[in-house]
């Protein structure tokens, strides 16, 4: 990267390669906020490719950190220099993010639109690895409106090409596991999703690399809800704690945020705290940077925890949740996870 650098005399990258590795190289060293004086020298790049990428740098490195109200309207101006450019990488690239954004706000239509633009331009490309990756978010997106089947056809597809590419275990074929435990959990198979779950985090372990530990999170989240479906309360506050742990030694925050929406579940679901489960879901939407509107959990627990309360009290305690500092959020999180009845 040092040595790319070192062709451009303005100091910006006049190589695409360079443009993405500094960038992560601040995330991997996690000190992701410098990543952003990284983008604003990068807009004195000739290269008009490593402009219009910038945006969608701020824009996806900002929904890392949860700062959701810029984050979306960066991308939207990276697809458009994208378009301009007639790129199709860049322009899929962008599309697979505010897919993302759409999938939040509950918007599943326009999610699946953005997806199916994203994987229309992949083919254009011949092989491209993202391909299955998109077909794994489009049977998130399906399984969340309720479209089982539509679910499962667009993630066999993605197993079956991503089985073609013949590369073992890679960053697709782990998330596309995480999706079909999550088909067959709204299924009503949870046994074998949580056999699944077990054996993702098996191969995460023999990885022993921070870049999974919020995936990892994620997973671990999931089988503690399948642990609780079950009725092992005792599993799911063992599994819960570890995943807040893990969620919490990585950068990214929609993590964790996943988690404490996951302990708002067990809050809810334990019959115990409804202003608990209402705090909480607020204090991950301060970390997110929004409520998860696609979220296979956290709408029904709000939609609980409100009816249980009353309009006014849940908003008063999702409005105390969303103003508490990080410190006291992961404090109430792991205090929730010990013992709900004192966490509200």
């Amino acid at each position: 990267m040092a040595d790319l650098n070192r062709w451009s005399p303005d100091t910006a990258p006049a190589h695409p390669i360079a443009a993405m590795g500094e960038p992560m190289l601040a995330l991997y060293e996690e000190d992701p906020n410098r990543a952003f004086a990284v983008f604003d020298r990068y807009m004195t790049s000739e290269d008009p490719w490593v402009r219009a990428a910038v945006p969608l740098l701020r824009g996806t490195f900002g929904s890392m950190l949860g700062r959701m109200d810029w984050a979306e309207s960066d991308c939207r101006e990276a697809l458009a220099a994208f378009r301009a450019l007639g790129e199709a990488w860049g322009t899929a690239a962008v599309l697979i993010q505010l897919a993302e954004f759409a999938r939040l706000r509950g918007e599943n239509a326009a999610a699946v639109a953005a997806l199916e633009e994203a994987g229309a331009l992949g083919k254009q490309l011949g092989a491209w690895g993202d391909l299955s990756h998109i077909g794994g978010k489009l049977a998130a997106v399906r399984l969340r409106m309720g479209d089982l089947a539509g679910a499962r056809t667009d993630l066999e597809r993605a197993e079956r090409e991503e089985a073609a590419r013949g590369i073992g275990q890679s960053d697709s074929a782990t998330w596309l596991g995480l999706v079909r435990a999550e088909l067959l959990y709204r299924e009503g198979d949870t046994a074998a999703a949580g056999r699944i779950c077990g054996g993702l985090l098996a191969q995460l372990e023999e990885k022993q690399s921070s870049w999974w530990y919020g995936v990892e999170a994620v997973i671990q989240a999931r089988l503690a809800l399948i642990a609780l479906t079950a009725g092992d309360q005792t599993r799911c506050r063992t599994l819960l704690a570890a995943a807040l742990q893990t969620a919490t030694s990585w950068v990214e925050l929609p993590p964790v945020a996943d988690v404490i929406d996951a302990i708002a579940v067990l809050a809810q679901q334990s019959d115990e705290c409804a202003t608990a489960a209402a705090t909480l879901l607020g204090a991950a939407h301060a970390i997110r940077g929004c409520f998860d509107e696609g979220s296979l959990n956290a709408p029904a627990v709000r939609d609980a925890a409100r009816a249980r309360l009353g309009a006014e009290d849940f908003e008063a305690a999702y409005e105390r949740g969303r103003g508490l500092p990080r410190d006291d959020v992961l404090a109430l999180a792991a205090a929730a996870v010990a013992n709900p009845v004192t966490a509200g």
